[in-house]
């Protein structure tokens, strides 16, 4: 009787425990099938994401400025494989490695072995044609850029998660970056890699390709002038920016300092800033351009009419403005040209602030060009005329109590060579995709008529005079005709203007009768006594024209003088 209630118990026990075991069976294999599944995939496959190539970003002709370049580490899985001798002798040959070397190393117990780092990709492919299963290739993207620091500002760089972080690297990422694969490999029961199964599920797709407006050999001649300034006059910054006026292209763009993207954990913050964007200042008698163009538009003068400049000095709103000469009756197109501050803010005072603030905001003062969305782009400095003071409307019409980014200058002198129209300015041309077909263009924008196409072909031929006769004599480039203006402005700094520090300052354009291309040149405090944009910026000028003029394939033409006609006294 004790035995068989003993043999119940015990069978009682397995029955409960075999149903434990079968509850806890259904469980795993049917309400918790996923989890275990996934548990069990993850033991035993491993997702690798495979980076996309990034696309490459070329100058207008095609010339790279930008690109990846692929190497790989190559690992060995020695466990697995068959006839060592024969296979690490092909491979070494491949590697160009000594054959002793892996065979006298080589240990089937080893597992994993770098074989070699940095492998490019050309050897890899002589490598995969081995057709040796157990080679592992990590692949590791390189970004370079083949001209060093030459439009590294226009280019930009990655950030250390791989995106762009500046210039249009950052402004084109999304066209760049491309999209990443995945790949699948298999393991054994120690988590080691079963290389004859490795398997690729998605490929990753490249980035695209961006061509820019920049001209490669125009951006050469810019940055070689840039370091003749620089060694001249030691300024604490340089400029140069060329564009087309009728289409807003820049066909170069560079700042000093500057910095090496390929080495840019040596660069400094301001060595990094696109200046040309990000920086403004007190434009000075450039800025005379703007406002005695809204005075010819509103048919407030002629280039003939006669202004009287107060031989030198002019008492205003409490100050007196003072001129570099002792000026009398002089014609506006002799105020343009030998930049009389007295005649200017008296044509000024004429037109009045009201008429007058319209066309500076007409021109792209106070606000962003658009250049390069997202780089930090200012809008410079023009107060809305509510809070002007009583001397502004002297002031102003000089370029001072104003502030402008180089670019901002450059696209407005290009509304006069462009017939009066405005041009929103572009670096990018077009994008295409990793097989070359055009995904996108990017055309020329019209942002406004500033002036009427009549006007700005008196303010152009006005500008002639700055050159053959006035304050920019040292701009012309023989066989051209050259219109353009210098400027000068002292800096303001710590709420005063400097009397030690200015910036020098030339804008110009050729041929005046058919202009190809507008060139700034401004140097930020050159530390030298010659500080005025006609000593400075004017030769530089000269000397870069004359070799984008070989460039550009320029013809030489006739130059021809300026007309103007005699009209009423101010």
């Amino acid at each position: 009787m004790i035995h068989r209630q003993r043999a119940l118990y015990v069978v009682v026990f397995l029955a409960f425990g075999f149903t434990l075991v079968s509850l806890r069976l259904v469980q795993i294999m049917l309400v918790d099938h996923d989890k275990y599944q996934d548990l069990a995939i993850e033991n035993h496959l491993r997702r690798i994401e495979l980076p996309p190539r990034r696309g490459t970003i070329t100058d207008a002709s095609g010339t790279t400025l930008a690109q990846t370049k692929i190497i790989n580490d190559v690992y060995l899985d020695c466990r697995r494989l068959k006839d060592p001798e024969e296979t690490l002798g092909k491979i070494a040959q491949v590697l160009d490695l000594p054959v002793t070397q892996l065979t006298q190393n080589f240990d089937p117990k080893k597992g994993y072995w770098l074989l070699k780092k940095e492998v490019d990709e050309t050897t890899v492919s002589s490598l995969r044609d081995l057709k040796v299963p157990d080679l592992i290739y990590e692949e590791k993207p390189i970004r370079g850029y083949p001209n060093g620091s030459h439009a590294s500002h226009i280019i930009g760089f990655l950030g250390a998660n791989g995106r762009g972080a500046s210039g249009v690297e950052r402004q084109m990422d999304s066209y760049l970056r491309g999209i990443p694969g995945e790949l699948w490999i298999e393991k054994d029961v120690r988590g080691r890699e079963i290389a004859a199964y490795r398997r690729k599920d998605q490929p990753p797709i490249n980035g695209m390709s961006v061509a820019l407006t920049i001209d490669l050999s125009i951006q050469h001649i810019v940055e070689d002038g840039l370091d003749k300034l620089v060694q001249k006059y030691q300024p604490e910054g340089a400029f140069v920016i060329v564009m087309r006026p009728r289409t807003g292209e820049i066909l170069a763009m560079a700042n000093r300092p500057t910095f090496d993207p390929n080495q840019r954990g040596n660069a400094k913050p301001e060595q990094m800033r696109n200046r040309c964007l990000t920086d403004a200042f007190e434009p000075g008698s450039t800025f005379k351009v703007v406002s005695i163009a809204a005075a010819l538009n509103e048919g407030i003068v002629t280039l003939g009419t006669q202004i009287f400049c107060e031989n030198g000095q002019f008492y205003y709103g409490g100050y007196t403005l003072h001129d570099h000469e002792k000026f009398g009756w002089t014609s506006v197109s002799d105020v343009i040209a030998h930049s009389i501050n007295i005649g200017t803010v008296k044509i000024a005072l004429n037109l009045g602030q009201e008429r007058l603030y319209p066309y500076l905001n007409a021109f792209g003062f106070g606000r962003q060009t658009g250049l390069m969305p997202g780089q930090s782009e200012s809008t410079g400095i023009l107060r809305p005329l509510n809070k002007w003071s009583k001397i502004s409307i002297a002031r102003v019409p000089i370029g001072q109590g104003v502030a402008a980014t180089p670019i901002q200058l450059i696209s407005a002198i290009s509304a006069i060579a462009n017939g009066g129209t405005l041009m929103t300015p572009r670096l990018v041309k077009q994008v295409n995709d990793p097989e070359g077909h055009l995904v996108e263009m990017y055309s020329p924008h019209l942002v406004r008529q500033v002036v009427a196409p009549s006007t700005a072909r008196m303010m152009s031929k006005a500008l002639t005079n700055v050159v053959t006769e006035g304050t920019a004599q040292a701009a012309a480039v023989p066989g051209f005709t050259v219109a353009g203006k210098t400027g000068t402005s002292q800096k303001f700094i710590n709420g005063e203007y400097s009397k030690t520090k200015y910036v020098a300052s030339f804008i110009g354009y050729l041929p005046e009768e058919n202009p190809q291309f507008v060139m700034l040149v401004m140097v930020d405090a050159p530390n030298t006594k010659q500080y005025y944009g006609g000593q400075v910026a004017a030769p530089a000028f000269a000397e870069m024209s004359k070799q984008i003029i070989q460039c550009l394939n320029l013809e030489p033409q006739k130059q021809e003088a300026p007309g103007t006609t005699t009209q009423a006294k101010l």
